[in-house]
């Protein structure tokens, strides 16, 4: 490893040492999760009326209804004294009651805590999208969290910026509410993944494996990061429906420190905001760790989606990602989660449906603004990968669905529409990405024939000759209009064409059958919609997403797959075999692997005889992706499932590779190691003392890239050797000879030593 580099799983190792706060042990912890209630202490702090008396304001007014601008003022400032929290606090959370106060334009909310507090920056605060509704009374700010979660203060200003938008009423603050949480004495991630280990037993893992074809992937119960033995562990007031709908959110947080932020979050929902738990089913970190959220266990009904949340599981990103993409880690475990409660619950991640409290139907993947249209949750830089979740679930359960989805954005619909002079003030997105793949057009109906401009046609692309069921779809999106009962669709298939009107407005979110149809293949069949109506003018016409079910005869299916995705071979000889179901249609198959999912990078496209259904194929170590390319006698192509797949034949490499050592003769060692296959799980690092020959075992399947050594006899050199393993318990030999390193190669760390020089070289 590069001298940098193993500076830098130095520094790793030494800044939490640094860092820690005094008290702040396992032990501390522990003490303080047995003390009930005040585990998270939370306060709040009112502000009202003439407390705002001791600030100081520019252009403002203070009077009996709140605190406003002054009468001629276009703007105004209003800076709060010091204000002393009245706990210690990491976390704090702003609510605020008046009028004119849900729009940035006229009203804006800055804090700044620290100590000294001048010195520290003002940080806005926005409006909670998540928690704060169009019409609500109180505005619920985002949390603000201190620099370190592991720390806090107690002091905190207030900062309140108002604008007079010409010839509006002035905004009013009637009442502003602080509350203060401490979560500063939370597990770490580390931490907290021990202790869920040691909980979890292997038993209770082995029975879940032997009864569910996917899995729940690895969770971080309650019981580990929440500590009010009171709160934490009521029984009543659960309630329970079968889960049918997933729905993704973003906590909207900052904080890096993901079980602090957790642990604020279930204070502020389940005390604050009164809803007795944290709102959310399950909670994912930045590292893809999942959390357990509400109380319950499987198909309980949490509180995070209004009248969405009786029959829907809620998985909240813990983050904020307006503006930042969601990494790939935390990608992984929300597709891994989805999958297994899809699989749980045969849930078709690309079909809709009713839930028993809402009006209008929903897609069963979605994101919270899909449910009501008001919110940017799960953020703009999450919510346009919904369409790849449902597609890395279906992926994981080997699922093809039953329908053939043309989305109107898709090639594959060959989807037109008008394209007039001043189109602009005819056609609009969807508000908030809504529609079935995070898109929709829309416009508005119009009577009379002299008044219709806007039309647009799908055309598409039907793989075989045959009978198809043909179903469309109109979105529910907070256009703040009605949507029209009768838009007309004109379909053309083999037989002529025919007319069909649909009350796209009492069919929201749902896919509406249109009948059953002749299509030749290709693109000859058309769906086409225009603005005019017989019903009414004015209201919302959606053009979204159209699917085609193939009715009998069924295409060839390709079915049980080997390897299944998500396996791996300990040989480089790899056993294909998969059935085909409907084989009768069967002309041809192709056998095809690549190193990607989207088939660019082809290393095998074999022809096969129609009859074949399995092979063998020598692989090195790595990752792939196989499936098979049918052809039928009707010249239809189609594919199976893309699955991947790995070779792991050889176990994984390691080394100790630096030894620092402090003034004091306390020495830090450090090691690396690689795996081309499955990835390293845990190392086992062996000492021994210069001119002996016996190994002594120091560290047992630790995951830690390094640790602190204590010499078991000052002045002797030791010398260290590795061993890894990887996830299929592929063991590395010990390496003979006289070790890796020894302490007489090790690195002084003195006082001198600055974090930037360190990392520059």
């Amino acid at each position: 490893m590069p001298r940098k580099s193993v500076i830098l799983v130095f520094l790793l190792l030494l800044l939490p040492l640094l860092l820690a706060a005094p008290g702040r042990t396992a032990a501390g912890r522990q003490a303080a999760a047995d003390t009930g209630s005040e585990s998270i202490p939370s306060q709040d702090l009112w502000l009202e009326g003439r407390d705002f008396a001791t600030g100081r304001g520019e252009r403002t007014l203070l009077d009996a209804g709140g605190l406003t601008l002054a009468p001629s003022a276009t703007s105004a400032v209003y800076i709060s004294p010091p204000l002393t929290a009245p706990i210690p606090f990491n976390t704090v959370v702003p609510q605020w009651r008046g009028t004119g106060l849900a729009d940035p334009a006229t009203f804006r909310l800055y804090l700044r805590t620290g100590d000294p507090l001048a010195e520290a920056e003002w940080v806005e605060v926005g409006i909670s999208d998540d928690m704060t509704l169009p019409g609500d009374e109180v505005m619920t700010g985002n949390f603000h969290f201190v620099p370190d979660l592991r720390q806090t203060h107690e002091q905190l200003q207030v900062r309140l910026e108002f604008q007079r938008p010409d010839g509006a009423p002035a905004p009013r603050l009637e009442q502003l509410r602080l509350t203060f949480i401490d979560s500063s004495g939370a597990p770490t991630v580390e931490e907290a993944i021990n202790r869920q280990r040691a909980l979890t037993s292997p038993t209770a893992v082995e029975d879940q494996e032997a009864t569910a074809d996917y899995p729940k992937p690895f969770v971080v119960s309650r019981d580990v990061w929440c500590p009010d033995v009171i709160a934490c562990n009521y029984s009543d007031g659960l309630s329970y429906y079968p889960v049918s709908h997933l729905i993704l959110h973003h906590t909207v947080t900052s904080g890096t420190d993901p079980i602090a932020v957790l642990q604020a979050i279930w204070r502020f929902h389940t005390f604050t905001r009164g809803w007795g738990d944290i709102g959310y089913n399950y909670l994912v970190d930045p590292a893809g760790v999942l959390y357990e959220g509400h109380l319950g266990g499987d198909n309980v009904v949490g509180t995070h989606s209004g009248a969405a949340n009786r029959g829907s599981m809620a998985l909240s990103m813990i983050g904020d990602y307006t503006s930042v993409l969601p990494s790939a880690a935390m990608q992984e475990s929300i597709a891994n989660l989805f999958a297994w409660k899809a699989d749980q619950m045969d849930i078709d991640v690309y079909d809709s449906s009713y839930l028993p409290e809402m009006e209008w139907g929903l897609s069963h993947l979605v994101g919270h603004r899909d449910v009501y249209g008001t919110t940017a949750c799960p953020g703009d830089s999450a919510h346009p990968l919904l369409p790849a979740i449902r597609d890395g679930v279906a992926r994981r359960l080997g699922f093809s669905p039953p329908h053939l989805y043309y989305d109107e954005l898709s090639p594959a619909s060959h989807f037109v529409k008008s394209d007039l002079p001043g189109d602009d003030d005819y056609w609009w997105d969807g508000p908030r990405g809504c529609g079935f793949n995070t898109h929709a057009y829309y416009t508005w109906s119009v009577t009379e024939t002299a008044k219709s401009t806007n039309w647009a046609e799908w055309r598409p692309e039907v793989p075989a000759s045959g009978r198809y069921e043909l179903s469309v779809f109109a979105p529910y999106c907070y256009t703040k209009r009605a949507d029209t009962a009768g838009a007309v669709y004109e379909v053309t298939d083999t037989r002529g064409t025919s007319r069909i009107t649909v009350d796209q407005g009492a069919n929201l979110g749902i896919w509406v059958p249109l009948g059953q149809f002749e299509f030749a293949a290709g693109t000859a069949g058309k769906v086409r919609l225009t603005d005019l109506t017989p019903t009414d003018s004015g209201l919302g016409v959606w053009f979204d997403a159209i699917r085609l079910r193939p009715l009998a005869p069924l295409p060839p299916e390709v079915t049980d797959m080997v390897p299944v995705a998500g396996t791996w071979s300990l040989t480089g000889n790899v056993n294909f075999s998969w059935t085909v179901a409907h084989d009768d249609t069967l002309a041809s198959q192709s056998f095809q692997l690549a190193t990607d999912y989207t088939f660019g990078k082809l290393l095998v496209n074999a022809p096969l005889p129609a009859s074949t259904r399995s092979l063998v194929h020598p692989l090195p170590d790595g990752r792939y992706f196989w499936r098979l390319k049918l052809a039928t006698n009707s010249g239809q192509t189609l594919y199976s499932p893309a699955l991947d797949f790995g070779v792991d034949t050889t176990p994984p490499l390691s080394s100790v590779n630096a030894v620092f050592r402090y003034p004091d003769g306390r020495l830090v060692v450090t090691w690396h190691g690689e795996d081309a296959g499955s990835g390293l799980v845990g190392y086992n690092i062996e000492y021994r003392a210069d001119g002996t020959e016996e190994w002594r075992s120091w560290l047992h399947d630790t995951l830690q890239p390094g640790a602190l050594f204590v010499p078991p006899q000052p002045g002797v050199t030791y010398w260290f050797r590795s061993q890894a393993r990887d996830a299929l318990n592929w063991l590395e030999p010990f390496p003979t000879g006289a070790g890796d390193i020894s302490t007489a190669d090790s690195i002084l760390i003195t006082s001198q030593m600055r974090l930037p020089l360190l990392m520059k070289e």
